[in-house]
């Protein structure tokens, strides 16, 4: 009974959540061609999840627009070939314009000093699946960086400067992301397998302690 007992206290328990698998992704660089992040796309019910991976959490830190973009181009060093903001609905930019917003416009990214690893936004007006405003019909489409805030008004991209990153969106997940520090790094807590045969372990030696100390 007792080895029974560590054998099911060392057993890890793992949930899982129901997540909608990654339908698209895009792999985002600046002019210079270094990754600034990768965005895995979700299909929700009502919206499209956008969840974006910083390789380097400190690089996009401050205040920027990003916007999904008409085309699947991402031509350096000024981007313009990702085309203007991805627009079926034919409305005009702006998240507070009343004559928008455009199924492309999300909210601008606000990135502490610090930075962060993961940030996550939503995008109510696209789809991942058939019909005029989805991201992976012809001609495809872009996720576009800027290198200031949105205003969510101004036209045609909300005064937010220069495109400084661009990354295409395409169908299915993207590869793994690590930070510098951490590539090529191991994982060094046991996994599933080395916990039951420490415990298996831990019980023989304890069980065989109980039977000498009887026999004693």
């Amino acid at each position: 009974m007792l080895l029974i007992m560590l054998v099911l206290a060392a057993t890890p328990v793992v949930g899982y959540a129901q997540v909608a698998p990654v339908g698209a992704s895009a792999q985002v660089h600046d002019a210079s061609g270094k990754l600034l992040a990768v965005a895995a796309f979700r299909q929700a019910s009502d919206q499209v999840t956008i969840n974006l991976t910083f390789p380097d959490r400190a690089a996009l830190s401050s205040t920027h627009a990003i916007q999904i973009h008409q085309f699947a181009r991402c031509d350096a060093p000024d981007f313009s070939s990702a085309g203007p903001i991805f627009n079926p609905s034919g409305k005009q930019h702006g998240l507070l314009n009343p004559n928008g917003p455009m199924d492309g416009d999300l909210p601008s990214l606000v990135i502490s000093t610090g930075g962060v690893a993961v940030y996550n936004i939503s995008a109510p007006l696209v789809t991942l699946g058939p019909g005029p405003n989805s991201l992976l019909a012809p001609p495809g489409s872009s996720l576009v960086i800027f290198a200031n805030a949105d205003d969510d008004t101004s036209q045609p991209e909300g005064n937010a400067g220069a495109r400084i990153a661009c990354g295409v969106i395409v169908a299915g997940a993207p590869p793994p992301v690590t930070s510098g520090p951490l590539a090529g790094a191991t994982d060094s807590r046991p996994d599933a397998a080395a916990s039951v045969s420490i415990a298996l372990l831990g019980g023989m030696l304890i069980g065989g302690g109980l039977l000498l100390r009887r026999r004693r």
